[in-house]
């Protein structure tokens, strides 16, 4: 029994990590085929000129979304469960993409990556970032790691911030929420300027499932950019984004905490050099950017189990790189891009507490040896014809510790109609150690990167007002890195023992006339982890907090020429879920239920500046479950006044 608890422990780390303006929305279905732009592959290109998987999240439903925070949006999505969007603002949110694991998610903005080394995963706190300034968000699903690298194992989302819009917005609704933004753009001398800054703060509710205590969040952002055309082949981009976020958390399933604090902010300075020649474009890019994270729980309230009077942790990464690559068109049609990339990250940790046992310091982990060089080349060819296409590369990585690694890709396609698509994907792809899993007392500096291995074998097809998408795929993952506890000091190490397999099928539909439109979706996962301690061989499922089965319908109605309303329905299945039970200090398992979220979405036009949206989230009121002990979010309705000049 103690075996199977210690299995269903480490596999929780691993899958989990450490943690606690009217218009018709453009998905998938009627962009895949269209003219609509995407950088799947580093450059703008056509949706139709990819065999990849790729959803776009529009600039019409971004905006119809204010009011929500971004993996509320993102769990709309086919094959996308991020747990922890429909609980208390400010909770930790796992993004989860074919139920494959939180860290394997490779999140740009504007192409750029933002992590945060100072996390056991590397992973950037999706609190921090505001939808307001945003123009689209692009998903790239399966193994992209040829052209970006660690972390994109199973899909890579970029984040494209908004170039072109005058617009103050005003927001305001049910749990003592109220929002600010303003976006400016203007052109001085020949430097285009654009500025942006959003408020955000609400009172909440409890974090703790069954308390009374509210715990609110309060996030802030701004971003300055400058850009402008040199020559007319040239031009240059250079932006800095900002953005911080104080949240209220509670002390753990079921229990409350008054003055327990989480501080985040993040500071990223982004450039780009861009030079068209004959038969291609170069690209130049740097990026530098600090993240600062802090957890203080105070000694004003201790509630009954906890094991400290005082304790804070404080957590800074830094992530800093270079990358150039350029882009030409070679003979008999072929289209070549070659880069290289080099990424330099460190960290700074240190942890303290203060009990009935006195002052505790655990271990500092310092910036000056937890850091990490990662330098990858990469070469693609891509071809298109009327009827067919491919793209095929290679990456070659290097990395400070482990030394050097090859991923590679093939994405073959074929076009049997102008309304059609068949496409197969193989790719290989893999993640680099986290600096704490190196350096923290339980790291290991002999680990190796995971790795992982992607299959999909798609179909679209448009006909008429009716437009789908069917893909099956199977993600297979070795070396993973998990927890293993230890009888001694320091009780426990990270090692690579882990094999993980998901598999499944992500199914999309849409159907559009002039005044109506619908659009659905259906998830199925299947997935199973194999882990090695010893001669101890289990096997058990890695959906931990993922379902199995889930599915969205959204029904769009134009009423009148100045009235739109959306109406959203989700069902989740059910799904398992771990916990450490405090008073029996063992692990134990629970199901969570199904639920069905429902939103009513309605925009109406005042004339052609201003506009005002209204939004009722849950308006079933269901007593959602998201993580074992925790609340979810209530019936609430939020409110928008929007600007545009």
């Amino acid at each position: 029994m103690l075996k199977l608890q210690s299995a269903i422990t480490i596999a929780t780390l691993f899958l989990c990590g450490h943690h606690s303006m009217h218009g018709q929305t453009k998905s998938f279905t009627d962009s895949t085929l269209s003219e609509v732009q995407v950088t799947a592959s580093k450059f703008p290109a056509k949706l139709a000129q990819t065999g990849k998987v790729v959803s776009i999240i529009s600039r019409q439903q971004i905006q119809a979304s204010l009011g929500k925070g971004l993996g509320e949006l993102l769990q709309e999505t086919v094959g996308i469960s991020v747990v922890g969007s429909r609980s208390a603002p400010g909770t930790n949110q796992e993004i989860y993409v074919r139920g494959a694991n939180t860290g394997h998610v490779l999140l740009l903005i504007d192409g750029f990556p933002a992590n945060d080394p100072s996390h056991i995963s590397s992973v950037m706190d999706w609190n921090l970032i505001n939808l307001a300034n945003l123009e689209r968000i692009e998903i790239m699903k399966g193994g992209q790691s040829t052209l970006y690298g660690s972390d994109a194992m199973a899909a890579v989302i970029n984040l494209v911030t908004d170039r072109s819009s005058n617009a103050i917005t005003l927001q305001g609704g049910g749990l003592g929420t109220h929002a600010q933004s303003v976006q400016l753009q203007r052109k001085v001398g020949q430097v285009q300027v654009g500025v942006s800054a959003q408020n955000t703060s609400t009172n909440g509710f409890s974090a703790a499932a069954d308390q009374a205590e509210k715990d609110g969040f309060n996030q802030q952002n701004v971003r300055v950019r400058l850009s402008s055309m040199v020559r007319k082949r040239s031009d240059w981009d250079l932006s800095y984004q900002g953005e911080k976020y104080k949240g209220n958390l509670d002390a753990g399933p079921f229990t409350d905490d008054l003055d327990y604090t989480s501080t985040a902010s993040n500071h990223a300075v982004r450039g780009q050099w861009h030079t068209q020649f004959t038969t291609g474009d170069i690209f130049l890019r740097v990026f530098h950017d600090i993240t600062r994270r802090n957890f203080r729980n105070d000694s004003l309230y201790i509630p009954t189990n906890a094991w400290s009077n005082y304790n804070e942790s404080t957590y800074s990464g830094t992530n800093q790189g270079a990358e150039i690559y350029a882009k030409w068109r070679l003979p008999y049609g072929l289209i070549g891009l070659v880069g290289s990339e080099l990424r330099q990250q460190s960290t700074d940790q240190v942890d303290f507490s203060i009990s009935a046992y006195g002052r505790y310091d655990s271990p500092e982990i310092q910036s000056n040896l937890a850091k990490i060089q990662l330098w990858g080349s990469y070469f693609t060819l891509q071809k298109q014809t009327e009827k067919a296409g491919f793209e095929a590369g290679f990456r070659w990585n290097s990395h400070s510790l482990f030394g050097q690694s090859l991923t590679y890709n093939v994405n073959p396609y074929w076009l049997p109609t102008s309304k059609s698509k068949v496409f197969a994907n193989y790719a290989t792809s893999f993640k680099a150690p986290s600096l704490y899993q190196l350096y923290s007392p339980y790291g290991n500096k002999s680990l190796k990167p995971e790795y992982g291995e992607t299959w999909e074998l798609g179909f679209e097809q448009s006909a008429g007002r009716w437009s789908g998408r069917v893909v099956a795929f199977q993600n297979n993952v070795r070396d993973g890195i998990v927890f293993r506890s230890l009888t001694v000091e320091p009780y426990g190490r990270y090692a690579n023992f882990a094999k993980q397999q998901t598999r499944g099928i992500e199914a999309e539909f849409k159907f559009t006339s002039a005044k109506f439109s619908a659009t659905g979706s259906y998830t199925y996962l299947r997935g199973n982890i194999q882990s090695i301690v010893g001669t101890t061989d289990s096997t058990y499922s890695s959906l931990i907090r993922r379902p199995t089965h889930q599915y969205s319908l959204r029904l769009s109605q134009q009423i009148g020429p100045k009235l739109m309303v959306n109406l959203l329905t989700q069902f989740v299945g059910e799904r398992r879920d771990y916990y450490f039970d405090d008073e029996t200090y063992t692990t134990r398992g629970v199901d969570l239920p199904s639920y069905v979220w429902m939103e009513l979405q309605a925009s109406y036009a005042l004339s052609s500046r201003w506009k005002v949206q209204v939004m009722a989230k849950n308006v079933l009121n269901q007593r959602i479950v998201e993580l074992v002990g925790y609340a979810g979010q209530p019936m609430n309705v939020q409110s928008s006044l929007i600007f545009r000049f």
